[in-house]
C-alpha cells in the first residue's frame, strides 16, 4: 500500500475513533439502570430520558455543527466534539442526581456530532476505491466501541459478584459501580483529543474556501501522487464555482431543497429514518434488560457481551465486502434479514406466558412481603403487560420496582433461545448493512457546496428518530403496550424501509462525489 494512502487510512481511522466513544456511551450506560433506578429511583420515563439524554444534545449541536465545520473548518469542529466527550464522561461518573446525570449526558450529546462530521470529513479525504470502506470504519469503530462497553460492564459485575480483591481495594460496590462504568469513556475521549491534533484539514474544505496552496498540502498527504494530486484538485475546483464557493451556510440549506438536489435529499432522509426505527437503538441501550426477561439472569452480561462479538465480526466483514458488492446489494440485503430477526423475536415474545410458582417466592423475601403476591401463584398469563399490571396491584410501583429483573426471570416461560438468535441475527444484519451503510451514503449522495447542511441535517433526523424517540418510547411502550407488540412496531418500521430503500437507493461504488453529483442530479430532473 502507498505511503500516501495509508496516511488517508490513518486520518480515517483517528477521525472515527469518535464512534468509539459514541459506541462506548451507547453501551455503557445499559449497564447502569438497574443500579442507578434504584439509587435515583427512576421511572420508566426517566430511564428513556437518561438513555435519549445524549440525543437532546445532538439536536442543539446538529442545528450548529454544520455551520461551525464550515465556518471553522472540519478540524476544529472535531476538536470541539472531543473536549465534550471527556466533560461528559468525568461529570456522569460523578452525578449526584436524576437530573446531574441527564444534564451531564445531555453535553455528551453535543459530541454525537462526530458521525456525521467524522463520515463528512472521511468523505472527503478517501481515495474514491477506498472511501466506502474508510467511512464504514467510523461503523466499525462505534461496535468496537458497544463491545469493549459491554465487556467493561460484565468485568465489573463479574467481579463485584465474585467478590474480586481488586474491587474492593478500588473501592467498587454495588452503590457506585455504575460510576465506573461511566466514568470508563473518559480516557478514550482524552487520548481521541490528543490524536486529533494530527489530522489535516480537508482539502475540499479548503478548496471551498479558497485556500488552494493549503488544499494542495492536504492532498498531497492523502493522495498517491502528483499527478493524482493535480487532477483531483482540478476536478473538485471544477465542481466548486465563485458563487458557489461564496455561499453561505443557509444558502446551501435553501439549496438542498433545489430540484437538483431533491433525490440526494430523499436518500439521506429516508435512510436516517429507517436506521433508526429498526430499533437497533433500543436493543442497544436497554440489551441487558432484555436478555433478563428472556432467560439470561446475570448473565445477561455475558451475553450483551458475546452478541456484541459477533455483530462486530459483521460490521468487519460489511467493510471488507462493501467497495466489492457495492452499497445497494449491502443495504437491501440486510434489510430484508432484519426484517426476518425482528419478526421472530415479535413471535417469541407472542408465544410466552408468566407465571409465579410458589417454590419461587422466597427469592424475593428480603425485598419484599411474599404473602402479597400469594393470590397470583399459579395464575398464568399470556402477556407481559398483563403480569406486571397483576403483580403492580399487588405489591406497587415501588416495590415492583425492586424485583422487577429477578420476578421477570422466574416467572417466564418463553422460547429464550429462538429470541436470543433473533436479536443476535438482528445486531448482525443492521452491523453489516444499515449501520455502515447510512454514513457511507450520507458522505457520498451530497455534493460538496451543500455537504455541511446536508449531513447535519440528516444526523439531526436520525437523532430525532434514533436518539431520542426510540430509547425514550422503548421503557414506556413495554410498560404500556407489552414486549411482543414494541417489536411488532420495529418489524413494521423495518419492511417499510425495505421496501422504500429497494426503490430510492442508488449504486455509489467507486465513483468520485462529482461522479454521483451528476448523477443523481440527472435523475432528480
Amino acid at each position: 500500500m502507498q505511503s500516501a494512502h495509508r496516511n488517508a487510512i490513518s486520518y480515517a481511522l483517528i477521525v472515527s475513533l469518535g464512534g468509539f466513544i459514541f459506541g462506548l456511551d451507547i453501551m455503557l450506560i445499559s449497564g447502569t439502570f438497574q443500579y442507578t433506578s434504584i439509587e435515583f429511583g427512576l421511572s420508566a420515563l426517566q430511564k428513556g430520558n437518561i438513555a435519549a439524554a445524549p440525543s437532546w444534545g445532538a439536536l442543539t449541536a446538529l442545528l450548529i455543527a454544520g455551520y461551525v465545520s464550515e465556518r471553522l473548518g472540519r478540524k476544529k469542529a472535531l476538536l470541539i466534539i472531543a473536549a465534550l466527550y471527556v466533560v461528559s464522561a468525568l461529570w456522569s461518573a460523578v452525578a449526584g442526581s436524576y437530573t446531574e446525570l441527564f444534564v451531564a449526558r445531555l453535553i455528551g450529546g453535543l459530541a454525537f456530532t462526530s458521525l456525521s462530521l467524522a463520515s463528512m470529513y472521511i468523505g472527503e479525504i478517501a481515495p474514491p476505491a477506498k472511501r466506502g470502506f474508510l467511512v464504514g470504519m467510523n461503523q466499525f469503530n462505534i461496535v468496537i466501541g458497544i463491545f469493549v462497553a459491554s465487556l467493561v460492564n460484565y468485568m465489573l459485575v463479574n467481579a463485584l459478584a465474585n467478590n474480586a480483591g481488586w474491587v474492593t481495594s478500588l473501592g467498587i460496590s454495588d452503590t457506585n459501580v455504575w460510576r465506573w462504568m461511566l466514568g470508563f469513556e473518559a480516557v478514550p475521549a482524552i487520548i481521541w483529543l490528543l490524536l486529533l491534533l494530527r489530522i489535516p484539514e480537508s482539502p475540499r474544505w479548503l478548496c471551498l474556501k479558497g485556500q488552494q496552496d493549503k488544499a494542495k498540502a492536504a492532498l498531497a498527504k492523502i493522495s498517491s501522487d502528483e499527478q493524482e494530486v493535480q487532477s483531483q484538485l482540478a476536478e473538485i475546483e471544477s465542481s466548486l464555482d465563485s458563487e458557489e464557493k461564496s455561499r453561505s451556510y443557509l444558502d446551501q440549506v435553501k439549496m438542498l431543497f433545489s430540484k437538483k438536489m431533491r433525490l440526494a435529499l430523499y436518500i439521506g432522509v429516508f435512510m436516517a429514518v429507517v436506521q433508526a426505527l429498526s430499533g437497533m437503538n433500543a436493543i442497544l441501550y436497554f440489551m441487558p434488560t432484555i436478555l433478563q426477561q428472556v432467560g439470561g439472569g446475570q448473565s445477561a452480561f455475558l451475553q450483551s457481551v458475546v452478541v456484541n462479538l459477533i455483530g462486530m465480526s459483521f460490521t468487519l466483514l460489511s467493510l471488507l465486502l462493501i467497495d466489492k458488492l457495492g452499497r445497494r446489494k449491502i443495504l437491501i440485503g440486510g434489510l430484508v434479514v432484519a426484517c426476518a430477526a425482528m419478526a421472530a423475536v415479535t413471535y417469541g415474545f407472542y408465544d410466552a406466558t408468566y407465571t409465579i410458582a410458589a417454590d419461587s417466592l422466597s427469592a424475593f423475601a428480603a425485598s419484599i412481603d411474599t404473602s402479597l403476591l400469594q393470590p397470583l401463584v399459579g395464575v398464568e398469563y399470556s402477556s407481559d403487560i398483563a403480569f406486571k399490571s397483576a403483580v403492580i396491584e399487588q405489591i406497587g410501583q415501588e416495590k415492583f420496582a425492586l424485583i422487577e429483573s429477578e420476578l421477570l426471570l422466574a416467572a417466564t416461560d418463553i422460547k429464550g433461545m429462538l429470541v436470543l438468535v433473533s436479536i443476535i441475527v438482528f445486531v448482525c444484519s443492521y452491523n453489516f448493512s444499515l449501520g455502515p451503510i447510512l454514513w457511507i451514503l450520507l458522505s457520498e449522495v451530497f455534493a460538496t457546496k451543500v455537504r455541511a447542511a446536508a449531513i447535519t441535517a440528516c444526523g439531526f433526523i436520525a437523532a430525532i428518530f434514533g436518539g431520542i424517540l426510540v430509547p425514550t418510547m422503548f421503557p414506556i411502550q413495554l410498560e404500556s403496550l407489552g414486549a411482543m407488540n414494541t417489536f411488532l412496531t420495529y418489524t413494521i418500521f423495518c419492511v417499510i424501509g425495505l421496501v422504500v430503500m429497494s426503490i430510492i437507493a442508488p449504486e455509489t461504488k467507486g465513483k468520485s462525489i462529482e461522479e454521483i453529483e451528476k448523477e443523481l442530479s440527472a435523475r432528480s430532473v
